[in-house]
């Protein structure tokens, strides 16, 4: 869990500008942690195609359900805002609604689980919301790296010479997974293997193919602290 989409209303209702304003502010605050994305490059159009790969892309999306205007300054529901929420719920990807107390949740999803919100209360929003990620992240997943050691190990790898890693993942109920290819990404002064999106208690067992030999992590790891030493093989 890496990217949420948030999805809010263009045209507030003069009188609910301000709070949506402050409860985006705190929802911003809550989800700072993860990389947040928006249709405002967009102008909250209808889903387009671009609108549509954004929240593809994410992992999950919350919904700023709050009054907007109509054209003759009625308080009516953000109907952009619903048709992103209903759109990643068709594409299976987790959401929270976070609904204001004028408007009761209706359409695909409306019995599904939501967050009711009325000025003043943004802190019950913010607790639930990080209650909600920290589950979604268990459930879900979140993508890890791990530094490589040796250091010289990880400077001469090479894929255009033929090396490769792998990554096999042990589930926290101890099945082990199959070895799978990932990549190494180098910085200055260290590389890192790029694993899979891995749920809480899940470990890993890392392998590097070069120049004819194999190195490996002699035990699993915790692939969200630190690095691994692997060892050359027999």
């Amino acid at each position: 869990m890496e990217t949420v989409f948030l999805s809010y209303t263009y045209r507030p209702h003069p009188d609910h500008e301000v709070a949506l304003d402050r409860l985006r502010r705190y929802v911003v605050r809550a989800i700072e942690a993860l990389h947040i994305v928006d249709g405002v490059d967009v102008g909250g159009r209808p889903l387009d195609n671009a609108l549509r790969g954004r929240i593809r892309e994410a992992d999950a999306l919350i919904a700023l359900v709050t009054p907007q205007v109509d054209n003759a300054g009625n308080v009516v529901d953000p109907a952009f805002v619903l048709g992103e929420f209903q759109y990643a719920e068709g594409a299976s990807k987790p959401t929270m609604r976070v609904c204001h107390d004028l408007l009761a949740p209706h359409g695909l999803g409306a019995g599904n689980e939501y967050t009711p919100f009325k000025p003043g209360s943004e802190l019950d929003v913010i607790l639930k919301l990080m209650n909600t990620i920290a589950l979604w992240r268990r459930e879900y997943g979140q993508a890890a790296r791990v530094r490589i050691e040796p250091k010289d190990l990880a400077a001469r790898y090479d894929e255009a010479q033929g090396d490769s890693c792998e990554c096999q993942v042990i589930s926290a109920n101890g099945i082990y997974g199959r070895f799978e290819r990932v990549s190494i990404w180098p910085e200055p002064g260290a590389a890192y293997a790029l694993l899979p999106k891995l749920r809480g208690g899940d470990r890993v067992r890392l392998r590097l193919h070069q120049g004819g030999k194999k190195w490996q992590s002699p035990e699993p790891i915790n692939p969200f602290v630190g690095g691994v030493r692997l060892e050359q093989q027999p």
